[in-house]
């Protein structure tokens, strides 16, 4: 594997932790927007 061969490889890398770190972001906004939609339920009645 050459040089560039490594920078692709590393650019690889970059962006699929940042994938895997934007879709872990997502699933703990949902986790709070339901749990935060249940306490307005709650708070309202």
């Amino acid at each position: 594997m050459g040089p560039w061969g490594f920078v692709l490889l590393a650019y690889g890398i970059v962006w699929t932790a940042l994938i895997l770190y934007l879709l872990i972001l997502k699933r703990r906004y949902r986790k709070v927007e339901a749990e935060l939609s249940r306490l307005r339920s709650s708070e309202s009645s």
